[in-house]
């Protein structure tokens, strides 16, 4: 019997308080109201806790170090002497190579995916960069999630993926990309969620990140944030319909979006919400960001014993 996981690691949301300054705050959401508070709505079979991602360390929390604890469960802003932003250091790169959930899952005997799709240039690139053959660029360097992704080698999906159903693009519908020059398919929230659903469904372990909502965050701008919260809570409820056994695990890196009073990231809790097949136990005693990858190990692994 197989047991499916998938992460989706969402960008800079931590679970706020109501008020003017939350645009989760009032938004017709389905699955993320609990974010502006305990009075939100709640999505049926959703189980929804918090957990810290500070790790007890003064400072604000950042991207780089608080990514690479959710995706090896370790302590990286130990590692690297405390919270660091943006992408990763070599330091965190080599961790994230070394003990990437994906490359566990893989060594544990699991099939595992990363469901974001890029486009053939990029792809390669990135390609080349983890694997140390040519040197990162300095306007997009790899991100942890992409160490992730190609630690246990192969390649990236690419936008042949996201014509065959079976990835997307991290801005869902590839507005942003096409903005850019990318000739991205066209994809409505939920076409891009049940390609997201397809993608995990053929694997034991995968992963999807979104980061325009960090970018929201840091922005101040209540309309491109309110859109952003919009968006997710839909292609989230779509998600959930489209696979409603499969384990899905929403968490994030720091707060940032549910505070625009503030330019900067914010010491809230982050989101641990898990829906499908195991949510309740998944959620159940978590605490902070290191718990995420033992338990969607020990997640894909829970049939390994099963008596004949």
């Amino acid at each position: 019997m197989t047991s499916r996981a998938l992460l989706v690691f969402v960008d800079g949301i931590g679970a706020g308080i109501p008020g003017a300054h939350n645009p989760f705050d009032s938004a017709p959401l389905e699955v993320l109201g609990p974010l502006a508070g305990d009075a939100g709505a709640r999505f049926p079979g959703a189980v929804y806790s918090s957990i810290d991602a500070t790790l007890g360390y003064s400072g604000l929390p950042q991207s780089a170090t608080g990514q690479a604890t959710i995706l090896t469960g370790e302590d990286a802003i130990g590692l690297q002497g405390g919270h660091f932003s943006g992408h990763p250091t070599p330091r965190l790169a080599r961790l994230i190579s070394e003990k990437s959930v994906l490359l566990a899952a893989q060594r544990g005997g699991r099939s595992i995916g990363f469901l974001n799709a890029y486009d053939e240039g990029r792809a390669s690139h990135l390609e080349r960069v983890v694997r140390g053959e040519e040197k990162a660029s300095r306007r997009r360097p790899a991100s942890a999630s992409t160490w992730a992704a190609l630690a246990p080698g192969g390649s990236l999906r690419t936008l042949r993926d996201v014509d065959e159903g079976r990835a997307a693009t991290f801005d869902l519908t590839g507005e942003t990309l096409r903005a850019f020059g990318v000739d991205a398919p066209r994809r409505t929230v939920r076409e891009a969620a049940e390609s997201v659903a397809r993608g995990a469904m053929e694997v034991e372990l995968s992963l999807f990140e979104i980061f325009t909502t960090d970018m929201a965050g840091h922005s101040q701008d209540m309309t491109w944030a309110r859109s952003e919260v919009t968006k997710l809570d839909r292609f989230l409820s779509a998600l959930f319909q489209a696979a409603p056994d499969l384990l899905v695990v929403v968490t994030s890196d720091h707060g940032n979006l549910e505070d625009l009073s503030t330019r900067t990231h914010t010491r809230a809790p982050v989101p641990l919400l898990a829906h499908g097949a195991g949510a309740g136990e998944f959620v159940r005693g978590a605490r902070d960001l290191r718990d995420v990858t033992p338990r969607l190990l020990a997640h894909v692994s829970r049939f390994d014993t099963v008596s004949p």
